[in-house]
């Protein structure tokens, strides 16, 4: 279970998950209603395409959108843990995202640097979102980023090798 959260949805996933679908309904809706010629007057199957069809292909554009950018940002991640090489950053700082709540909680993101030794470039990588008060519990400064062969922008912090094993309880 702990490898499948690692490359987890985003926000971006999650709505394109709602849109993409809901889209398709409404668009859907709108061909059936203009081919059926639903309504009393004949402009009626015209108004039902232009609203159901016209804001149903708006949502499912959008949610399509949204969902395949996190499906492509998942398979990245992936693709640097299981074939690109590791190295190992320091660990700069945890921050705590202010801009993300979720039942009441913010999550901390791991920030983590590598210099690269060939160009002298700073490569700044971040961590997963968490959940858990992160201050006492890192057990090391290093931890290894998984780096894409073709795109060293693309990094995968692997956060859970410098952290034990958490278990919350409420």
């Amino acid at each position: 279970m702990g490898e499948r959260r690692k490359y987890g949805w985003t926000v971006k996933g999650i709505v394109g998950m709602i849109f993409a679908p809901l889209g398709f309904l409404f668009l859907a809706m709108g061909l059936l209603f203009w081919r059926f010629r639903v309504g009393s007057k004949p402009e009626d199957p015209m108004i039902f395409l232009s609203v159901f069809g016209g804001m149903g292909a708006i949502f499912f554009a959008v949610g399509l959108g949204l969902l395949l950018s996190d499906i492509r940002r998942r398979t990245r991640m992936r693709r640097a843990y299981e074939n690109g090489h590791y190295v190992m950053a320091r660990i700069t700082g945890v921050h705590e995202q202010r801009n993300v709540n979720m039942n009441g909680r913010c999550p901390a993101v791991v920030e983590c640097h590598y210099t690269d030794p060939d160009t002298g470039i700073v490569h700044v990588y971040h961590s997963r979102y968490l959940y858990t008060d992160l201050s006492d519990l890192l057990q090391s400064d290093q931890v290894p980023v998984y780096i894409d062969r073709m795109d060293d922008r693309v990094g995968f912090v692997d956060i859970d090798a410098v952290l034990p094993e958490i278990r919350v309880h409420r």
